[in-house]
């Protein structure tokens, strides 16, 4: 069975799948891929199987050798990809042969770089996933220098030939978010403001969520809520009033209202939003 060896690690790397299907209900939130759209379309151009695991960059540097010819594909934030020292692009199959020195070093634009190999990694799994919940701190740790991954041999197809963009990410001085109002919309007494004020991500971001600053919330009573379910996307208002919207190691339970949820489509954006881009809330309802 192949194997790749990480040589050198600087910033933040996991391995991530689709996550953890139906295990809200023993408070085991489903984490996997921040941005699914880069992920899946990683593991597609090598033929993978679209759940297959592999690596999620937070804007990190990540070297690994191989013992074996490997196909490897990059996409997401843009990234320097080198095999060799020689530079790669993004969004195609590339071919590394067994001995290489495969690079990837992050850009200034978006957030998260995925990297598939063909047949997918294998890490540790717990509950179905090999993804790394920063939450809980279950799955497969972050990696590091010294870590060694086999690789699977579970493919779906052929590999793609043909150079496939698809990144999320943008230069866009404002990004546009869509979200629908969440059922405890109308125990705010200015809830519309989210959907016509312009905010800002903040540096409190991680997987678990994301802090906007902006317009505050006003919740129009003093009563405290019973906790209540919560989902990735849910955006939770706490007691200062600024959205804070959850990612995929988000917090299976919470006692702040819930004003809306940002769809699945924009989760991909969100994944890719930067401290300081600008954010708008647009109303998919």
């Amino acid at each position: 069975m192949s194997k790749v060896t990480i040589t050198d690690v600087s910033g933040f790397i996991t391995l991530q799948d689709v996550g953890r299907v139906g295990y809200a209900n023993i408070a085991v939130p489903t984490s996997g891929a921040f941005d699914q759209a880069s992920h899946h379309l990683a593991n597609r151009i090598v033929g993978n199987f679209s759940g297959a695991c592999g690596f999620e960059s937070l804007r990190g540097k990540f070297e690994f050798t191989n013992d074996s010819d490997l196909v490897i594909s990059v996409t997401g934030a843009p990234a320097s990809v080198r095999i060799n020292g020689r530079e790669h692009e993004m969004f195609r199959a590339v071919f590394a042969p067994a001995g290489s020195v495969v690079n990837v070093s992050p850009g200034n634009l978006g957030m998260r770089t995925y990297l598939a190999i063909r047949g997918g990694i294998i890490g540790n799994q717990v509950m179905g996933s090999c993804s790394f919940d920063e939450l809980s701190q279950i799955g497969t740790p972050p990696v590091k220098a010294g870590d060694q991954f086999e690789i699977e041999e579970k493919v779906s197809g052929s590999i793609g030939g043909d150079y496939l963009p698809g990144s999320v990410v943008n230069g866009f001085e404002v990004v546009e978010l869509e979200a629908m109002p969440a059922p405890r919309w109308s125990g705010f007494s200015n809830a519309e403001i989210l959907f016509s004020s312009e905010y800002q991500v903040t540096s409190s971001i991680n997987r678990v969520g994301m802090r906007l600053n902006g317009p505050e919330l006003v919740w129009n009573t003093q009563a405290r809520l019973a906790s209540e379910g919560v989902v990735m996307g849910a955006i939770q208002i706490p007691a200062d009033g600024m959205p804070l919207i959850f990612g995929p190691d988000h917090p299976t339970t919470g006692g702040y209202p819930v004003v809306a949820v940002v769809s699945r489509k924009s989760l991909n954006v969100l994944a890719q939003c930067a401290p300081g881009t600008k954010v708008r809330i647009r109303n998919a309802g």
